[in-house]
């Protein structure tokens, strides 16, 4: 990733706490960093790939102004931020990791103004700052350095789909630059009618965590944000943002790049503006989690040991999508915690948050738990 210069990144800004967390079991901790950031919900308001876990006034704001975009804009949005498979943007997306670089870009209008000064160079530096890119990546700095004859095989070496839109983006620089400033700057006016009280809630949840920061090791703070997210920690990851997400819930953004990872987690209920005497969603998808036979027959496997998902898929006898659509709702109930380490990736049951699944009910129903 090519850094941006940013003379504020030792400021210690209002709405972060900031926590050096010492050494244990002679491994150097990183800096965590739990902070308000409505950057972030700006873009995954923008282009998340699943349906948010929003209030219902929110449902409707992000409906209509998803539909208010012109045909031109639809298609600047699909141009930078395309997450299909088979062919994924790179202008948007390899935009969040220079956002989380720069400290200071706060909120939408910041994207926008950091949009409006980033180049070719640094997009593609920023979406190769992966382990299965290094080739790429060389390839990248080369190209730059003055060798355009290495196109094509700068192309061929990323993943299959990425291909395209690389491609666009070595050829055509500025008109996918100027793509992406369009639908950034048409958005950030459609967001600003939702960005303080988003900012607000956010507030709200940070505040609420920082006991729990001081309180417990990291791992087990990270997994509790994340409602299931298990992190290893890396010798090599200087630096962990934690920032609460609405457009995200119930689900998790987590990016990383060289010396860092971060993790725009589900802001909490608690944190909500919603109506008090509403159903809680958490208790909403805890029983919608429990009520599918194949969803329980999972936690009974887990309930005998951690599995892998081909294991977990091979004891179904059903395919792995939809194994893993079933992990991902048992995941946003907060039953299953997933854990990925040496580029393995297996599930464990929450025996925490299953004892207390028979509570919640008698919580909701103002009933005393047995």
């Amino acid at each position: 990733m090519v850094a941006l210069s940013n003379p504020t990144a030792s400021v210690r800004r209002p709405g972060a706490l900031v926590r050096e967390l010492s050494p244990r079991g002679g491994t150097a901790r990183p800096e965590v960093i739990l902070e308000v950031r409505t950057a972030l919900d700006f873009l995954v308001s923008l282009v998340g790939d699943t349906e948010p876990e929003l209030l219902p006034g929110d449902a409707a704001w992000r409906t209509a102004a998803r539909d208010s975009l012109s045909a031109p804009l639809r298609r600047d949005m699909e141009r930078a931020f395309g997450h299909h498979e088979a062919a994924k943007g790179i202008a948007g997306w390899s935009l969040i990791p220079l956002v989380i670089a720069e400290r200071g870009v706060r909120i939408a209008a910041d994207v926008v103004a950091l949009a409006g000064k980033v180049t070719a160079r640094d997009l593609i530096g920023s979406a190769c700052d992966d382990e299965e890119m290094i080739e790429t990546r060389t390839l990248a700095d080369r190209y730059f350095a003055g060798e355009p004859a290495l196109h094509d095989e700068l192309v061929a070496s990323a993943p299959e789909a990425l291909r395209g839109a690389l491609d666009r983006l070595l050829r055509e620089p500025e008109t996918e630059l100027r793509a992406l400033r369009r639908i950034l700057r048409a958005w950030e006016e459609r967001f600003s009618a939702v960005e303080p009280r988003v900012a607000q809630m956010q507030a709200r949840d940070v505040a609420a965590r920082r006991a729990d920061l001081e309180r417990l090791p990291l791992e087990d703070f990270i997994e509790r944000a994340t409602n299931g997210y298990r992190w290893t920690p890396d010798a090599g990851v200087r630096r962990v943002h934690l920032v609460p997400s609405y457009f995200a819930r119930p689900y998790n953004y987590v990016f990383a790049g060289e010396g860092w990872h971060l993790f725009a987690y589900p802001l909490a209920e608690t944190a909500l503006d919603g109506d008090p005497a509403a159903v809680p969603q958490a208790t909403v998808r805890l029983f919608k989690a429990l009520g599918d036979e194949s969803r329980m027959r999972i936690l009974r496997y887990l309930a005998d040991g951690d599995l892998y998902l081909t294991e977990i898929a091979e004891r179904m006898g059903l395919s792995k999508p939809t194994v893993k659509h079933h992990l991902a709702l048992l995941r946003a109930a907060g039953l299953v915690t997933v854990t990925e380490t040496g580029g393995l990736t297996y599930y464990s049951l929450r025996l925490d948050r299953v004892a207390e699944a028979g509570p919640d009910l008698a919580r909701y129903l103002g009933a005393p738990a047995r």
